[in-house]
């Protein structure tokens, strides 16, 4: 990458963003269990669903974009889950393998444990995503 990547809260603008970078890995992966791209609208309900809950989302930025997000949420139900929290981290195709990921995950780390998670799952769908 040319610039340094700046990881930051997401905001609401950066939905659309979030959404086309979501998209693409819904129509060309395996990881996310989809098969149809949810539109802006659904991803912003999602969002504020996992910030109603507490849980961070978080944006990677680069040259003034948003090229990655990452947020995470509830494991499962169960109370013996109630400290593990699920992540889910997205980058933008034309950015894979050049850190925005290895950015994320450890500012989604520090505010999952800020309140209180203890252990971090994450499901990975696509055998073949080895990052």
């Amino acid at each position: 990458m040319s610039s340094a990547i700046l990881v930051r809260a997401s905001r609401d603008g950066d939905v659309p963003a979030i959404a086309a970078i979501y998209g693409h890995h819904v129509l060309t992966g395996l990881a996310s269990f989809e098969e149809i791209a949810p539109s802006v609208e659904e991803m912003a309900r999602r969002r504020e669903d996992i910030l109603a809950r507490g849980y961070p989302y978080l944006t990677a930025e680069a040259e003034g974009r948003v090229v990655g997000y990452a947020y995470c949420s509830q494991y499962r139900q169960r109370p013996g889950y109630r400290y593990s929290v699920e992540n889910s981290i997205y980058v933008e195709q034309s950015l894979a393998r050049a850190g925005v990921g290895s950015a994320l995950l450890p500012q989604l780390i520090s505010a999952a444990t800020s309140f209180g998670a203890r252990q971090m799952i994450a499901v990975i769908g696509d055998s073949a995503n080895a990052a």
